[in-house]
């Protein structure tokens, strides 16, 4: 283990981010209610939901740096395909869970979810 995932593991009392290696979305506590069960299916796929937005908001960063121009320009339907292509490749690159945003959400909001019992009706979409 290196110095940074201990100090990490230390500080917050539980296993350090992996980086997506442990993906288990899966695991839902056994003695859980239906209507728990059903939240925690529908806050695992808001999760998948958030990391593909967030996935997203990087590619199309990332694809700002790229310089454009020349003599092929293909205006505003180039733009709409791009847009397009992005989505594509930022919903892959989520369902991957490489980057283990959505698993350390889910995790934490599930936990959370957990202990208050349901008080607040469940969650809202």
């Amino acid at each position: 283990m290196n110095p940074q995932t201990a100090l990490a593991q230390s500080l917050t009392g539980r296993p350090a981010f992996t980086g997506g290696m442990s993906r288990n979305f899966d695991e839902v506590p056994a003695n859980a209610s239906p209507a728990q069960k059903a939240e925690l299916s529908k806050l695992k796929k808001l999760s998948v939901e958030y990391e593909t937005y967030f996935m997203k908001e990087v590619v199309s960063s990332m694809r700002k740096t790229v310089p454009t121009g020349g003599s092929l320009n293909g205006g505003n339907a180039e733009e709409i395909y791009k847009s397009m292509m992005d989505d594509q490749l930022a919903g892959g690159l989520a369902k991957q869970g490489n980057s283990g945003i959505a698993q350390e959400l889910y995790n934490r909001l599930s936990a959370t979810y957990l202990a208050t019992g349901n008080k607040n009706g469940g969650l809202r979409k």
